[in-house]
C-alpha cells in the first residue's frame, strides 16, 4: 500500500511539473483565441472590389473587437470612409492608420508579430517578409543579373518596414530578425508549440538549417516545441510552378492557415479530401496525398506536455477554377496571366489556357474575442453537406462564440482568405 501511495504521489508531482505556470516575465506569442485588443484590416482605394469584404469583416467584429483600418499613405481614406457610411457602418468607431506600405491587403504576413507577458508588457517582432528575397531569386532564375534582380525586388522594401512602423507608433519595443517568415505560415498554441511547413520554411530560407530556424524562433517567439509538417494545398500554390498539368494557383506556396490550424491548445484542424472524392480530380488526388502526409506526422506527434493531439479532419469546399489565357509580360486579370510569372523550366506558351485555381479553404478563418469568422461557399455552388459538417465542427469547438459566415471569394482568387486579410493585436494580461 505504501508503494502504491508513493507511486501515485510521484505521478502527481511529475504531472504538476509538466503543467507548471509560465514565468510571468517571459514574453510569448499568444494563441489566437486569447483576448484581443483589436483586429487590423487593410484596404486600398485602387482595389474597391475588396471594399465589400472589408465592410463585412468590420461589421462582423462590431461591438466585440475594435477594428484598425490600415492603408498606404498614398490612399484617400475619405473614399473608403464614405463607402463604409453608405453601408451602414459608423466610421467614428474605427481607427484609421496610414503608413508607407506596399501590400496593405496582406497584413497577416507583413504586420507586426506581438508578444506579451504576464506583467502587462508588450513587444513586437519584425521578421523579413519572405516574398522579396524569393522574388529576387526568381528573377535570377529567369536570367536577370543579381544586381538588377535586387533592384527590381527592392520594389517591396516598404513591406519590410511595416512591422516596425506600426509598433513604433505605439512606443512598443521591436525585436528584429533576419529570418524570412510570413505570419500566415505558422501556427502556435500559446503553450510553446509551433507548427511549421517544412518545405515552405526551407523555400524562403534556403541557406538556413532546421536547427538554426528553431533557435531563432525560440529566441524571438519563446516557442520551444517544434512540429514540422508536410506540404500545403495545391490551390495555395506558387504561381510560377505548375503542380498539376494545366492548372495554376496564385497562392503562398504553403501557408499553414490554409490547411492546418489550432482550435485550442491540444486540438488541430486539418484540411481533408474524402476517400470518395480523392480520385475524382488530379487536384484532389494530390491534396489527399499531401494532407495524408501531415496527418501521419500529427498522429505520432505530442504536444509540449507529452500528450497526443486531437486531430479533426475538415472538408475542403468544392474545387473552383476559371480559364486564364497566357499573355506576354507581367499583366494579370480575371481571364489572363502574364508569361513572366511562370518559371522558365515550365513548358508553357503565349496563347495557352491554364485553369486558375481559387485558394478556397474553410481553415482560413479568424478567431476574435467572441466570434469566429468563417468563409462560406454555398453561394458559389459548393456542397451544402460539406458546409453543414464544417458548421457542426466549429459549433462544437467554439460553443461560447458566435459563428459568422462571410463571402471571402474575392480574396480566394488572390491567394488567401479571411485570416490572411486580418491581423490580431493581443490584449495585455
Amino acid at each position: 500500500m505504501k508503494k502504491l501511495t508513493f507511486f501515485v504521489f510521484l505521478i502527481v508531482i511529475i504531472f504538476s511539473c509538466r503543467q507548471e505556470r509560465r514565468d510571468p516575465a517571459i514574453f510569448y506569442y499568444p494563441a489566437e483565441w486569447e483576448p484581443q485588443e483589436a483586429i487590423m484590416i487593410g484596404w486600398k482605394t485602387r482595389q474597391p472590389e475588396f471594399f465589400p469584404f472589408a465592410a463585412d469583416v468590420a461589421r462582423a467584429l462590431e461591438g466585440s473587437t475594435s477594428v484598425i483600418f490600415v492603408s498606404d499613405t498614398s490612399e484617400n481614406p475619405q473614399v473608403f470612409k464614405e463607402y463604409l457610411v453608405e453601408n451602414g457602418l459608423d466610421t467614428a468607431s474605427f481607427t484609421f492608420l496610414t503608413i508607407p506600405i506596399r501590400q496593405a491587403l496582406a497584413l497577416r504576413d507583413i504586420g507586426p508579430v506581438y508578444l506579451i507577458n504576464g506583467l502587462g508588457e508588450k513587444k513586437a517582432v519584425d521578421f523579413r517578409w519572405s516574398y522579396q528575397d524569393f522574388f529576387e531569386r526568381f528573377l535570377i532564375e529567369k536570367g536577370e543579373e543579381p544586381d538588377s534582380a535586387k533592384v527590381y525586388a527592392s520594389f517591396f522594401d516598404r513591406n519590410q518596414k511595416t512591422d516596425s512602423l506600426i509598433a513604433a507608433r505605439n512606443g512598443i519595443e521591436v525585436i528584429t530578425s533576419s529570418l524570412n517568415l510570413d505570419w500566415g505560415a505558422i501556427e502556435v498554441n500559446g503553450k510553446g508549440t509551433i507548427l511549421l511547413n517544412e518545405e515552405w520554411m526551407f523555400m524562403v530560407n534556403p541557406t538556413s538549417t532546421k536547427e538554426s530556424m528553431e533557435q531563432e524562433l525560440q529566441r524571438t517567439l519563446g516557442v520551444h516545441h517544434f512540429i514540422w509538417v508536410g506540404k500545403g494545398l495545391v490551390e495555395d500554390g506558387d504561381v510560377s510552378k505548375i503542380i498539376i498539368p494545366g492548372y495554376v494557383a496564385m497562392g503562398t506556396a504553403g501557408h499553414t492557415d490554409e490547411y492546418i490550424r489550432f482550435a485550442n491548445a491540444n486540438t488541430i484542424l486539418l484540411a481533408w479530401v474524402d476517400e470518395k472524392e480523392k480520385d475524382l480530380h488530379p487536384v484532389h488526388t494530390e491534396n489527399y496525398l499531401r494532407m495524408k502526409e501531415t496527418y501521419d506526422i500529427l498522429i505520432k506527434a505530442k504536444d509540449q506536455d507529452g500528450r497526443p493531439f486531437k486531430i479533426i479532419k475538415v472538408p475542403l469546399p468544392d474545387l473552383r477554377h476559371r480559364p486564364n489565357m497566357v499573355i506576354e509580360g507581367w499583366s494579370m486579370s480575371d481571364s489572363t496571366i502574364g508569361k513572366e510569372y511562370i518559371a522558365p523550366d515550365q513548358v508553357i506558351q503565349v496563347g495557352d489556357t491554364l485553369q486558375y485555381l481559387s485558394s478556397s479553404s474553410y481553415l482560413n478563418f479568424l478567431i476574435s474575442n467572441d466570434k469566429v469568422l468563417l468563409p462560406t461557399y454555398l453561394h458559389v455552388g459548393s456542397s451544402p453537406e460539406k458546409e453543414e459538417r464544417v458548421k457542426e465542427i466549429f459549433a462544437s469547438l467554439f460553443p461560447d462564440k458566435q459563428l459568422v459566415w462571410i463571402d471571402a471569394t474575392v480574396y480566394n482568387w488572390g491567394g488567401g482568405g479571411i485570416h490572411c486579410y486580418t491581423k490580431q493585436v493581443p490584449k495585455l494580461n
